[in-house]
């Protein structure tokens, strides 16, 4: 599948969910990749941004969200696993923990952390620059990130 990737290159859509409680943000390590994330997942066909965020924190993390709570807080493009990724990142602030019920098969660990314990973790590209936007000034939108071996257009 990799070897098509890389040959094809498909572009991908996907949404993720960074959900915050006290200044501290969840995290989880997917059975699959080395990296930190956010909970999310592709979207499917015909499946809106929001839509699949409230889907993957279903299926990953047992969470029900109520699409009002969710703000679309960043979207970016960036290459992750030979392709590029137009990745929208959702906020979700809370008052308190939400009791989690992990997957097993996908998710395997989950933790809530603070960002500046997150500057030295490894982050997926999405993750890392939604965090990097954090320290912008107030009102500041970040820019859309591009991969620097993607070709300008």
């Amino acid at each position: 599948m990799r070897a098509w990737w890389w040959l094809r290159r498909p572009d991908h859509a996907g949404a993720l969910v960074a959900i915050w409680v006290q200044g501290e943000v969840l995290v989880i390590r997917q059975s699959y990749r080395p990296t930190l994330t956010f909970p999310g997942g592709g979207l499917r066909r015909g499946e809106a941004p929001l839509e699949a965020a409230r889907r993957e924190l279903r299926e990953e993390i047992g969470f029900e969200a109520d699409a009002s709570a969710l703000t679309l807080a960043y979207e970016t493009i960036c290459r992750v696993d030979f392709r590029r990724d137009h990745v929208c990142i959702f906020e979700l602030r809370l008052p308190a923990a939400p009791a989690l019920r992990l997957d097993r098969r996908e998710v395997v660990a989950a933790r809530f952390m603070r960002p500046a314990e997150l500057r030295r973790a490894r982050l997926s590209p999405p993750v890392a620059f939604y965090l990097a936007g954090l320290a912008a000034p107030p009102g500041t939108p970040p820019a859309p990130e591009t991969d620097p071996a993607d070709p300008p257009g």
